[in-house]
């Protein structure tokens, strides 16, 4: 028995981004290193899959339609001080079950698996401490979100994942 993947025939991905950047220099020292980043990322994909009755269309793997950050920082001589929302919306993880025997003319939203949307906060802090060596320290997921993943709809769970906070230090050295 010989068992491969399948590539898909056509996929198309279409989108936007958006970026502002605001730096409020405007405030007195020593708040004048202040700033406000914001993006936000649309897009839209779509992959086809020839089998042998037809086509089957289904959305563009891990690709989240809404994707958005928002960040608060300071960032002026030693410090960079930021904390980051970090937003996704639903993507497809993958068709079917790895370990069914769904063959592709089976598809259908109820043996394709999702990523539910998730959003967490996130914090970095860097200190320069000089022109080569500087130290950092982040926590990512300080709110401690879950994520989900789904068969077809939110009420058929797949799986649940609690990872919690991730903590991490680091020093960099430049030559």
């Amino acid at each position: 028995e010989l068992l491969t993947f399948v590539n898909t025939d056509d996929s198309d991905v279409d989108g936007f981004e958006l970026n502002i950047f605001q730096e409020l220099n405007m405030l007195p020292e020593p708040i004048d290193g202040l700033f406000i980043s914001m993006n936000f990322t649309k897009t839209d994909g779509n992959s086809s899959l020839a089998v042998d009755n037809g086509t089957v269309s289904f959305p563009f793997r891990k690709l989240s339609e809404d994707v958005s950050n928002i960040s608060i920082g300071y960032d002026k001589n030693k410090f960079d001080i930021r904390l980051s929302a970090v937003s996704r919306s639903p993507y497809l993880d993958y068709l079917a079950d790895d370990d069914s025997e769904t063959i592709q003319e089976d598809l259908d939203n109820n043996n394709i698996r999702y990523t539910d949307d998730h959003t967490q906060i996130d914090f970095n802090l860097k200190y320069k401490i000089n022109d080569q060596v500087s130290i950092k320290f982040d926590i990512s997921n300080i709110t401690d979100e879950p994520e989900f993943y789904y068969w077809g709809t939110p009420n058929r769970l797949s799986q649940y994942d609690e990872y919690g906070r991730t903590y991490s230090i680091g020093i960099r050295y430049n030559l």
